[in-house]
């Protein structure tokens, strides 16, 4: 080699050698990037830079990058633009990177730079499923985790990290670790002492501790109100008058000082100083709902308003008299009882099964909360109550919304024990929302606060039992099953029925005494209603079947006669739904198809078996499908080891049982939860409707077609506006805008031919009553016609249904489990329900429906004329919202 030749080899080694030290800022002493990098160069530990004082760092060299991407390590080129800081440059190479653990746990750093902490926690997540060991994905789950305000379980995450002692990074992980505990802790034990010393000055041992009010506005308020409760004479109630002005000045307004001259002129009486210890007594003591009641009576009698009120509040709203109660806590004239009147008042409507009204009431509260009026400081509980709300109608983003504003106000706060309920109820709604790692998230957080409380531990690993179970980790539900630590307390229904559950694929010789404590406790509990019961009956069957066939069929026969007594009670019916799928899917098991569908005509009370029908049942990793051919012999196949939920999978009846169908003109189709209501279950190429009663189909009738378009509910639903309505044509009733109220419509539908309704409709999956359509409010407040309403109506003229209901993100609508209002209109006497799960369109809906609805109303067969119009519709459009209609009979 050449003197000349060696130099420039020389030279160029030099070159990349200068160029890989750029490339990975080799000579800057510290990090720009709080989140872990996966390559290589990357890993090496450097303090992360409180401020970089305005220097730039040099940009990747191009040759590196280069070089780079011709090897195919698209990770190591986002992970050099990411130590830089630099996201929008990062992101198309990771998008292009294979996803094993590096890609995954640098996708968790990019989230986390753009500020998306659930983001980076699910990739986190799914990095150390590929990889259990993995550095930069614990320490990123752990900042996840900071981001979501979960501190206890970043410290935990944090642990891993510096239990794997590397230089630097373990040091650092466990410096953050410490900080996050002690300031968690700090903010804990503040709560504690505030709290503490009101109960002090509640039972009169203490003066009122005025400096809670720097620490919470809201704690000082109700610790106010405690104490003023517990003044037993004249001269202890007027002992708190500087205190009630010193508040009023902080809180602005004199509601206190007025509250004090009030409870002042009426302490003289002499039950006053009993009443008020025991006021102070029960507080500490947490006893029934008699008590209370008993407590709120003799107050009554001895015109002790503020004791009456007090005691009345802790009364569970389904003993609350709001007749009683609002116009007791109006008189005060004080802003803090008018708010909790209408509070309580949601309560009870919740309890009665009217979620909806319930939220319509708080929204003016819900409104002012938004706008950081304080309502009298008592947003946090208002919020708290609209979160459950949506809950219960199965509307979880925006019980998630709710929730975590409540979770804000309660960090604000510094209300420590609000804060722990709700990362349980929130950590419940992410399980509802099958949001897995979210859930683990939250509930996670939960006991790592509270790891001794055998409530919390119960309410979190049953919980976490449930949500592994959805997704058929049977191996994780079962250790979330039993590690209850230190806590004997008979277990809760929830836990229960993942035991049970746990018997088909891994039983443990303690399930079952476990079980017998739990129906024993369930059993002699006053507070469960006949309804739990029957679910109890169940639950014990469910288990027991496992071990002895005959007693567990017993069992379950009797939560069937249980619930059957229960008409309209949501707990029994769905006691009766699951005892059916566990005797539907034993006899599948065992191979007696006759069997199995000798119990859905049992339960659908069919007065024969159907020729050309399909009857489908699913539980967890259970699948049973039979099919009936045109000579009424049934073939079936039984598969009980699934690996992916049904939600989750298309294609769900095997070849040989499709054959069967596709030899019949048209098919019936029984399809029990969760797998009503779904298009996919045969092919658009198959004539087939879903059945909801085995009964002939009553003949069209002449009556006028009757369209309900663009209601206005309330805003409270936060449902998105919905599209214009179909044009008008001679000889409709139409109801739109405000017109289209429950009652109106109603009455138009009463000798319709022809239903058309454009709404948003809702299920509450536990009840097929509580599903509605959310139209315009009446002067009552009433907006929501409900499953209920429709089946008490009489149909007369026997329409076709159309329902239209198109549904926003993550509002379940009636339609993803089809077993709501269309089976109540086929029940009320209509003919059929064409129901759509998807928006639609303006320009498409009449185009597509107008010559079908023309078809089925002069009689031709609905399924078949169904088919042709999908049919036609996906050759010429592709795939669309028309391949999601469906048919009801």
């Amino acid at each position: 080699m050449t003197v000349t030749a060696a130099a420039a080899l020389g030279f160029t080694r030099w070159s990349e050698r200068r160029d890989e030290a750029r490339l990975w800022l080799a000579e800057v002493p510290s990090r720009a990037l709080e989140p872990r990098l996966s390559s290589g160069p990357a890993t090496r530990y450097r303090p992360l830079s409180v401020s970089r004082g305005g220097v730039e760092l040099p940009a990747p060299p191009l040759a590196s990058l280069a070089k780079l991407e011709e090897r195919g390590q698209m990770v190591a080129i986002a992970d050099a633009y990411l130590m830089r800081g630099q996201a929008e440059p990062a992101r198309p190479y990771l998008a292009r990177a294979p996803m094993d653990a590096d890609a995954l746990s640098t996708r968790a750093a990019l989230d986390l730079l753009l500020g998306k902490p659930e983001d980076a926690l699910h990739h986190a997540d799914e990095a150390l499923k590929l990889q259990p060991v993995h550095a930069p994905a614990h320490w990123n789950r752990a900042l996840a985790l900071r981001g979501l305000e979960l501190p206890f379980t970043a410290a935990q995450e944090l642990d891993a990290v510096a239990a794997l002692h590397e230089p630097g990074w373990s040091d650092e992980a466990r410096a953050t670790a410490t900080h996050l505990r002690e300031e968690t802790k700090k903010r804990q034990e503040a709560y504690a002492d505030g709290l503490k010393r009101c109960r002090a000055a509640m039972r009169g041992e203490a003066p009122y501790p005025l400096d809670v009010v720097d620490r919470s506005k809201r704690l000082a308020r109700f610790c106010f109100y405690d104490v003023l409760r517990g003044a037993g004479t004249v001269e202890a109630v007027a002992a708190l008058e500087p205190v009630a002005r010193a508040l009023d000045a902080r809180f602005g307004g004199a509601a206190l000082g007025q509250a004090v001259a009030r409870v002042k002129a009426a302490a003289g009486a002499p039950q006053r100083p009993e009443l008020s210890a025991a006021y102070a007594r029960f507080v500490e003591s947490h006893p029934g709902d008699d008590v209370w009641l008993k407590l709120a009576d003799e107050a009554r009698s001895a015109r002790q308003a503020d004791i009456e009120l007090g005691a009345l509040y802790f009364v569970h709203a389904g003993r609350l008299d709001t007749g009683l109660y609002v116009p007791l806590a109006l008189a005060t004239g004080d802003a803090w009882f008018a708010a909790l009147a209408e509070e309580l008042a949601a309560g009870v409507e919740a309890q009665r099964g009217e979620p909806a009204r319930a939220l319509d009431r708080l929204a003016p509260l819900e409104e002012r909360c938004a706008r950081e009026d304080r309502v009298e400081d008592r947003c946090l509980t208002i919020l708290r109550a609209i979160a459950y709300d949506h809950a219960v109608l199965l509307q979880m983003r925006a019980a998630k919304d709710a929730g975590l504003s409540a979770m804000a106000r309660a960090r604000a706060d510094g209300d420590w024990t609000t804060e722990l309920t709700l990362l349980k109820e929130i950590g419940q709604t992410e399980r509802i929302r099958g949001d897995l790692g979210l859930a683990r998230a939250y509930l996670d957080e939960a006991l790592a606060r509270a790891p001794n409380a055998c409530d919390t531990v119960e309410f979190v690993r049953s919980n976490l039992a449930a949500a592994y179970q959805q997704v058929l980790d049977f191996a994780e539900a079962r250790r979330q099953a039993d590690q209850m630590g230190k806590c004997e307390q008979p277990p809760s229904l929830t836990r229960m029925l993942a035991i049970a559950d746990l018997q088909r694929v891994l039983p443990k010789k303690d399930d079952i005494r476990v079980m017998e404590r739990g129906v024993a406790a369930a059993r002699a509990d006053a507070t469960l209603s006949v309804g739990d019961q029957a679910l109890i009956t169940h639950i014990a069957g469910r288990a027991w079947l496992e071990h002895d066939r005959n007693g567990g069929e017993r069992l379950l026969r009797r939560s069937i006669s249980e619930a059957e007594h229960l008409t309209g009670d949501r707990v029994a019916a769905k006691a009766r739904l699951y005892s059916y799928t566990s005797l539907m899917l034993d006899a599948g098991k065992r191979g007696d198809f006759n069997g199995a569908l000798r119990l859905f005509i049992e339960e659908g009370r069919w007065p024969s078996l159907p020729p050309c029908s399909l009857w489908m049942a699913a539980d967890d990793e259970r699948l049973l499908v039979i099919a009936v051919g045109a000579d009424r012999r049934a073939e079936g196949r039984y598969d009980g080891a699934r690996r992916k939920p049904v939600t989750d999978e298309t294609g769900l009846v095997p070849a040989e049982l499709l054959a069967v169908a596709r030899s019949c003109p048209a098919v019936k189709v029984v399809a029990r939860p969760p797998l009503e209501g779904r298009p996919d279950l045969l092919p658009m190429d198959v004539a087939w409707s879903e059945v909801v009663r085995g009964a002939p189909a009553p003949p069209p009738s002449t009556g006028p077609r009757v369209v309900i378009a663009s209601p206005e509910p309330p805003a409270s639903l936060r449902l998105p506006v919905l599209r214009s309505a179909p044009p008008d044509e001679a000889g409709q009733l139409r109801l739109e805008g405000r017109a289209a109220t429950p009652t109106r419509a109603l009455e138009a539908m009463r000798r319709a031919s022809l239903v058309e309704i454009h709404a948003h409709g809702l299920l509450a999956p536990e009840s097929p009553d509580a599903s509605y359509v959310a139209l315009s409010p009446e002067p009552s407040g009433r907006f929501a016609l409900t499953a209920a309403d429709v089946r008490k109506a009489r149909l007369d003229g026997h329409p076709l249904v159309l329902l239209a209901a198109c549904h926003s993100a993550e509002t379940t609508t009636l339609l993803d489990e089809g077993y709501g209002l269309p089976k109540a209109f086929i029940e009320a006497g209509a003919r059929g329900v064409l129901a759509v799960v998807a928006p639609i369109p303006d320009v498409e809906s009449e185009p597509f429906f107008r010559p079908l609805i023309a078809r089925l109303q002069s009689g031709a067969p609905a399924a078949a004329s169904l088919r042709e119009a999908r049919v036609a519709w996906h050759q010429a459009h592709g795939a669309s919202w028309a391949d999601s209609v469906l048919l009801f009979e």
